[in-house]
Formats: structure tokens, C-alpha cells, sequence
């Protein structure tokens, strides 16, 4: 089902999604980013990857959140100075520096992962253009399984000048100038950052129709973070370090939005 049919099902079922930050890499064997990731994701009942796109030197798009490959490769120098055919030489890492079996996965690769596993992605551009991003999922046919994250009106425009059928993650810091833009909304899902948002921001979205989208980060890191009562709020999606502990609350995303 497109993105917008599913975040539509969240809102309606009452229910919160999570996506994988990084696409994992919380377990050892697997590293952030990676294709094993993402098939972790899928098999833990996540309904999103957030992954994070970047350009190496001959113009490919790779997933690789990190400007450097120190962290997460058995190389290092910049991302950006190197052709793909030679990052595709290196292995990913996972977070206590051990060498796993991934190398560094194309865009393509990841879309093809996604469709085979049933998970959406969530594209997070590290200077890749959103009109490009939007592109790519058209031409391998992912755009109603692709969610694009942007930061400011202006960068929506152009993907949805490619396809209304890919999703949008934007902050609503302006109210007025989304409700000034031409955007079409049914795509869009609303980025309120840390935390469940304010009884204002959340009237605002919910007269729009538009979902709305947090991560707590810290929270989970010391425990402290609060499961119960954002499933009880108007919050659709929930980025997560954690994801294991989070579906253990939310539930796999197939239990009520699979029918749909």
C-alpha cells in the first residue's frame, strides 16, 4: 500500500509505527545501514528503515549516515572522494567496531531489500538532492514504498513535482507557510522532533489530517522513555534506537494495517 494509505491507517487504528533509526545496528553482527539491517527490521514487524543516502565520487548514492567511513567501515578518509567500486571493497562495522559480512549497500540495493522484506524506507539525504531521491524510487518503482525526509517547504516541492506518491517527512515549525505552500498533504507526515507535541501543534495536524512523527532518543537510551503513553497520543510514528523494546508495546505494523 502507498505510504500515505499507511500513515492514514496509524491515524485511524490509533496506532504507533516505528522506524528503525539507521536501520539498526543495535546488535552485534549487524551494522548500521546495511542490508542486514534492514532485513532485521522487517523481521522485527517495523514498518520503516530510516536510512541515510549519500554521493560518492562517481555520482552513486550509497547509504552511509557518516561524512568520514571511519566509524562504521574497515576504511576510512571521505565518503565523497571515493568511487563506489572502491567502497564497495570495504565491510561495514557494527557499533563495537567489529567487522560484519555487509559491505556498503547502493540505494538500489536497499530499495530491492525493502520490496523482497516488506518494509518502507525513510530516506534521509546527506547532500543528496530530494528531487533526485524521488527519481530513484520511481525508476525502481519504490516511490509508494519510499518516504522522503525533508527540512524546510521549499525542498518538498520538488518531490512531489516526481511523484505525490512518495511520502514526506517535514517540520511544522511554520504553520503558515505550509498552509501557504501548494503542497499536496495526503503525503505528508509531520517531523514534531524530541517528544510527543504540544495540545496546539497536535490540533493543528489532526484538523489537516496530517500524522505526526517523534523520536526520543535519550529517553531510550536511559531507560526512561515512555512507550505506553505515546501510543496513547496522537503520535503515528516513532523513530527508534530501540526497536525491539518499542514493538513489544506498538505491535508489528502488519496486525492492523495489512487489511487496508
Amino acid at each position: 500500500m502507498p505510504v500515505s494509505t499507511l500513515l492514514d491507517c496509524a491515524r485511524e487504528a490509533e496506532a504507533t509505527l516505528v522506524a528503525v533509526h539507521r536501520a539498526g545496528g543495535f546488535e552485534p553482527g549487524i551494522a548500521e545501514n546495511s542490508l542486514s539491517g534492514l532485513r532485521r527490521a522487517a523481521e522485527l514487524g517495523a514498518a520503516f528503515a530510516e536510512v541515510d543516502l549519500r554521493e560518492t565520487a562517481d555520482g552513486e548514492i550509497i547509504l552511509m549516515h557518516d561524512a568520514t567511513l571511519d566509524r562504521t567501515t574497515t576504511g576510512a578518509g571521505n565518503v565523497r572522494d571515493h568511487t563506489l567500486a572502491e567502497l564497495q571493497d570495504l565491510f561495514l562495522v557494527d557499533a563495537a567496531g567489529h567487522r560484519t559480512a555487509d559491505h556498503i549497500p547502493t540505494l538500489s540495493e536497499a530499495f530491492t531489500v525493502a520490496r523482497e522484506a516488506g518494509i518502507y524506507l525513510e530516506l534521509d539525504l546527506k547532500g543528496v538532492s530530494p528531487a533526485r531521491a524521488a527519481e530513484l524510487a520511481v525508476t525502481a518503482g519504490m516511490e509508494s514504498q519510499s518516504l522522503i525526509i525533508v527540512y524546510d517547504v521549499a525542498d518538498a516541492g520538488p518531490v512531489q513535482a516526481v511523484s505525490t506518491e512518495i511520502g514526506l517527512s517535514l517540520p511544522f515549525t511554520d504553520h503558515d507557510a505550509v498552509l501557504a505552500s501548494e503542497l499536496e498533504f495526503s503525503s505528508l507526515l509531520a517531523w514534531a522532533g524530541r517528544g510527543i507535541p504540544d495540545a496546539e501543534t497536535e490540533a493543528f495536524l489532526t484538523g489537516l489530517r496530517i500524522e505526526t512523527a517523534i523520536h526520543d532518543f535519550p529517553a531510550e537510551a536511559d531507560g526512561t522513555i515512555d512507550y505506553a503513553l505515546i501510543d496513547q497520543r496522537q503520535v503515528e510514528l516513532l523513530a527508534s534506537n530501540d526497536p525491539e523494546a518499542a514493538l513489544r508495546v506498538f505491535g508489528r505494523w502488519e496486525a492492523y494495517c495489512r487489511a487496508h
